[in-house]
């Protein structure tokens, strides 16, 4: 561990960054690597107006681990506040078991909390795939030098296969179902900030924020009552500086896959692309909807459906609490469905800001800045 270094990352390590997502895939049924290119640094962006690049390099190997932390606004409390983000945690295969691991996490963290002395965030989230039974006993393990970890919310992300057109759900009278444009740009911002305040951690938007990458208003559809906007749902291709790329398959999907395939046109199970294909895909982003109508709700979930199958996207992805009723409408379409587990983490001087989080409150993180 003595030969290993922590420190911020910059613009020359940049190329190692790729690399080490390129090798370094998420094992399970379905193995995939989340990778950044064309260059590492252009994702950052979306995951905050702050955000710094942390690594682990060890002499003669170069990086064998990395980190983000940012900072953005979000709805704690129905009030907007400055939320930190751990996330994209990568280790290489060779350094993360055992106690190797977890003396090289304290080291992370370590650093981390150097970093924390900037007094940008009380207290940050950090998401775990579920099935990573051991990840998540470490991080809740109190370890010397690890922050305290509280667990929030059971997330529930949703990978929808588009096979055929459906049908356009109908609206009451009142309400219309439109492309948004320029126009309709501030009404987006304040239908989302509305209904945002009323959940927990979902991102307080400007229009220089939510506009800021390649997402525009154009990509939203929206209800509009009379000239309001009250429900909109964003369709948001990020395969310009994200990519996500099938490595690999086990157990009996590896046995299966080819002959699931001959089934996937009739729409009975979603198309297994080749080991090292990369996964044409979109988020379902920026969901917000007055009064959390589920109707509403399908009306926008069918539009989006139908506009990824007319762009050709093999999946589209939605990510909801596990206690979000409305995921019960996601479920009528037969996704592909992972589990994660979301935490609250801090250091001591974010535990009274933690234990002020009312988790009753259903909480609604955008995945796609995640």
């Amino acid at each position: 561990m003595s030969s290993i270094k922590f420190e911020l990352a910059t613009e020359n390590d940049e190329a190692d960054l790729r690399r080490l997502l390129r090798e370094n895939p998420i094992p399970g049924a379905i193995s995939v690597s989340f990778e950044r290119e064309p260059n590492y640094f252009h994702a950052s962006a979306i995951e905050g107006a702050f955000h710094q690049t942390l690594i682990a390099r060890e002499a003669g190997a170069g990086v064998i681990g990395v980190g983000n932390r940012s900072v953005r606004q979000m709805f704690v409390n129905g009030v907007p506040r400055e939320v930190g983000y751990m996330s994209q945690l990568r280790i290489h295969p060779k350094y993360g078991q055992g106690l190797f691991l977890a003396r090289g996490l304290a080291q992370g963290f370590k650093l981390y909390r150097t970093l924390h002395t900037d007094g940008r965030a009380p207290f940050y989230l950090m998401s775990i795939i579920a099935d990573n039974v051991a990840a998540r006993r470490l991080l809740t393990s109190r370890l010397p030098g690890y922050p305290h970890a509280r667990e929030v919310a059971r997330m529930l992300t949703c990978a929808i296969y588009p096979v055929r057109r459906r049908r356009a759900l109908p609206l009451p009278r009142s309400l219309q179902l439109v492309r948004g444009n320029d126009a309709h740009a501030n009404e987006i911002v304040d239908c989302l900030n509305r209904n945002g305040a009323r959940k927990q951690f979902a991102p307080f938007w400007t229009r220089e924020s939510l506009f800021a990458s390649n997402l525009s208003p154009d990509d939203f559809f929206l209800i509009l009552d009379r000239a309001q906007v009250v429900g909109c749902l964003a369709l948001w291709d990020q395969t310009p500086f994200k990519q996500t790329i099938i490595r690999g398959y086990a157990g009996t999907l590896a046995v299966w896959r080819k002959l699931l395939n001959l089934f996937a046109p009739l729409g009975m199970f979603p198309h297994l692309p080749d080991p090292g294909t990369p996964l044409p895909y979109s988020y379902a982003s920026c969901l917000a909807i007055d009064d959390d109508d589920p109707a509403l709700f399908a009306a926008l979930l069918r539009a989006l459906y139908n506009h990824n199958l007319e762009r050709g996207y093999r999946y589209f992805m939605i990510g909801l609490a596990e206690s979000n009723l409305l995921h019960k409408v996601v479920k009528r379409y037969r996704p592909l469905t992972y589990a994660s587990q979301l935490y609250l983490v801090a250091w001591e001087d974010g535990a009274d800001a933690v234990a002020d989080v009312d988790t009753k409150i259903i909480p609604a993180p955008e995945i796609a800045t995640l």
